[in-house]
């Protein structure tokens, strides 16, 4: 269980690990409101500056460990600007851990 920063309230979170042949490519999670977080290196200026960002317009994240930080898919999507590519891997990425968790 994680819990998400700069909410209104607290929300628990599940964490899933998505893996690729065995290895550990990213982690994930759900709120128990079903909102699915996702890493913020999709973010198209990197995970740094989503979190920068994020902080200045109070999207809720969450901190897995010091260099991986997790954000709102539905937030992601709309920071992507229109580049299909992102926007097929978030939503890829928002069906697989939904799956995950069901």
């Amino acid at each position: 269980m994680a819990t998400i920063f700069e909410a209104d309230e607290d929300e628990d979170v599940s964490l899933v690990e998505i893996q690729i042949n065995g290895q550990k490519v990213a982690s994930a999670g759900v709120s128990t409101s079903g909102q699915v977080f996702l890493r913020g290196d999709i973010h198209p200026l990197g995970s740094s500056t989503a979190l920068m960002t994020a902080a200045v317009q109070q999207v809720p994240y969450i901190e897995v460990s010091a260099v991986e930080v997790l954000f709102p898919a539905d937030w992601l999507r709309s920071e992507c600007m229109g580049n299909m590519d992102r926007i097929r891997i978030i939503n890829n990425a928002e069906a697989f851990v939904r799956g995950q968790v069901s």
